[in-house]
């Protein structure tokens, strides 16, 4: 007898049997939705962020060993400007900060590829260990781009005449722009952990934790204070060449190498700021350090450049000054030391052409001020 509320059907063999109710199939699909996820699935779920945590790794690595072709790259290619137009020169300001611009940032990168690269090293860190590198590798990246901006000061000081006003207003910018940028890497590397992670061929790789969201404003006052360079580098440049005359040929192309020089080094470690203050803001913490050797290789080759190029034209400037002087002095009799009348009325009218302001150029020191009076003898040069 069939139960009641029931179907009864005749199956095969005519044993009979009841069709399900819907309550009963509605329970049975809601117990198969609940049902546990399958094996393949979670897997897939614990193996996906160790890959991507071990490509992030990867990553890191290639971007250190590109920072570091860059700055030795630049090393090797103007190593015998470096003897030629630094190591025979005497001491001067710009001098030790070319030097320690080079070779304290050169220094730095070794240091840094040795902790990313020796397993010797890597095997035995621990999260004490770790957490000092990352102290090393921020306040190192910090001083090497204060250095650079240095020399920058310097270029600019000299561009605008010594003109105390201006060295006032770099250096108290300068002073608080690398102050804001110090309290705000130190509050947050006061506030980091590192975590070793065991890597797959052996070693540990430290992948900072615990970094703050407002770590990215670490580069704002940097770019802040590379535009107020960049827009005084732009004034000057304009002022300089509205001025006109033969006499001031050679300080418009000296003046004209700093302005090229500046802005070119302002589009680049601009562009390399920014790059590195939007991976700190979106990218995940174990890209952290992906842009920072960026930010110091560059600022590091750039800024020596400024030194060289300059140092360049000023050394080409003066060789031609000296053989242009020769068919002058072959002219004259000799012994008379005098100027014939055309040669003292193109002087008059030269000197009665020439600006108020007077260009100090870096690199120059001038041993002919009689001849050019357009530099300031009062004053001293600052060589770079």
């Amino acid at each position: 007898m069939a139960s009641r509320g029931r179907k009864v059907f005749l199956g095969r063999h005519g044993h009979g049997f009841s069709a399900p109710s819907k309550a009963l199939i509605t329970r049975r699909t809601r117990r198969g939705a609940s049902s546990p996820t399958p094996p393949v699935a979670r897997m897939d779920a614990i193996l996906k962020p160790i890959i991507k945590g071990l490509q992030d790794i990867k990553t890191s690595h290639y971007s250190q060993l590109s920072s570091t072709s860059i700055i030795l790259f630049d090393h090797l290619i103007t190593f015998d400007q470096e003897v030629n137009l630094i190591w025979d020169s005497s001491w001067s300001l710009g001098k030790v900060l070319f030097l320690l611009n080079r070779y304290y940032t050169l220094a730095a990168t070794i240091i840094n590829n040795y902790a990313f690269f020796t397993p010797t090293l890597t095997d035995a860190l621990d999260d004490n260990l770790g957490l000092r590198f990352f102290n090393w590798q921020g306040w190192t990246g910090l001083i090497g781009c204060m250095l650079a901006e240095g020399i920058l000061q310097i270029r600019l000081y000299a561009l605008y005449s010594l003109n105390k006003k201006v060295l006032v207003l770099m250096l108290s910018l300068f002073i608080i722009s690398s102050a804001t940028s110090g309290w705000i890497m130190g509050s947050a590397l006061s506030k980091i952990s590192a975590r070793a992670i065991e890597l797959p061929r052996g070693g540990k790789f430290c992948v900072p934790s615990g970094v703050s969201d407002t770590f990215y404003t670490f580069w704002i006052p940097m770019l802040a204070y590379e535009f107020l360079l960049c827009m005084l580098a732009l004034i000057r440049g304009f002022q300089t060449f509205k001025t006109n005359g033969s006499l001031f040929q050679s300080g418009r192309q000296l003046v004209g190498i700093l302005v090229r020089d500046s802005v070119l080094y302002f589009l680049v470690i601009c562009s390399t700021y920014l790059t590195c203050m939007l991976v700190w803001l979106l990218a995940p913490t174990s890209l952290l350090e992906v842009p920072v050797g960026f930010s110091v290789a560059m600022s590091c080759v750039l800024a020596n450049r400024v030194v060289l190029n300059v140092r360049k034209v000023s050394r080409d400037v003066d060789t031609t000054r000296f053989t242009s002087q020769k068919p002058l002095q072959s002219n004259h009799t000799p012994g008379t030391g005098t100027l014939s009348q055309y040669e003292l009325e193109q002087l008059r009218s030269m000197r009665a052409q020439r600006p108020q302001s007077h260009i100090h150029i870096v690199g120059v020191v001038t041993q002919d001020e009689d001849l050019h009076p357009r530099y300031d003898s009062s004053k001293p040069f600052v060589v770079l």
